[in-house]
């Protein structure tokens, strides 16, 4: 109860963030401030809380099977996006994000393996980024649209939720990890300006998400 408490304080003011950071200076700059783990981290401090440091250890490296979910639902997503209208990519996407967990999950018993292993798909991924226009223009999307993105995201959070109560421990895992902000970000994004915007948003992610993956999360190890 308390975490979802926090994804439903966090997840709207995390969206209204990132929305006025992309209006004023755009999606590749609202897409590096997506890599900051707003959510995550107030999770895993009550999780620590609550379960002392020896779990939350065991959490931080499990993250890293969501992480892996995440480069291969970016990859997915922003692959199809030139060709495919943003219902098809998110479902492909979505499935790729669970079929990465279900493989990359028994496969993980350490957090330097995770690193290691996360550091090399990230290259791979970066190397072979889908070429995009990083000079466009976003036009200003209606005051509704902010709204309408809150809203998706809250829906997806309950959803989620109601799942993961359901599918036991590991799948539920699975289901936390599941990435709602980039979903909505990049989903009304790819409906509102195009593909173009959704895809500069995902690369500037992708980007930054080496700063959580190698040091945010193994200081947090390193410190409990």
């Amino acid at each position: 109860m308390v975490i979802l408490a926090i994804k439903l304080f966090f997840a709207p003011l995390f969206i209204v963030l990132t929305y006025l950071i992309q209006r004023k200076f755009g999606a590749r700059i609202s897409g590096a401030f997506l890599a900051v783990p707003f959510i995550v981290l107030p999770i895993l401090g009550v999780i620590y809380l609550q379960q002392g440091s020896q779990f939350l250890d065991e959490a931080i490296i499990g993250t890293y099977a969501g992480q892996f979910g995440l480069l291969l639902f970016i990859t997915t997503y922003s692959h199809l996006a030139i060709r495919f209208p943003w219902p098809i990519c998110v479902t492909a996407a979505t499935f790729a994000f669970f079929v990465s967990v279900t493989i990359f999950g028994p496969l993980i018993h350490s957090l330097w393996q995770g690193i290691a292993l996360w550091l090399v798909a990230w290259v791979v991924l970066m190397k072979n980024f889908v070429s995009y226009d990083r000079n466009s223009q976003l036009p200003r999307a209606p005051k509704w649209d902010l709204w309408l993105r809150i809203a998706s995201a809250l829906l997806l959070i309950f959803t989620i939720t109601q799942f993961a109560q359901d599918l036991g421990a590991h799948l539920s895992g699975a289901f936390a990890m599941y990435p709602v902000m980039t979903t909505i970000m990049s989903t009304f994004n790819h409906h509102r300006f195009g593909p173009n915007s959704s895809i500069a948003l995902l690369h500037a992610l992708t980007q930054y998400l080496v700063v959580a993956a190698i040091l945010i999360f193994p200081l947090i190890a390193l410190l409990i």
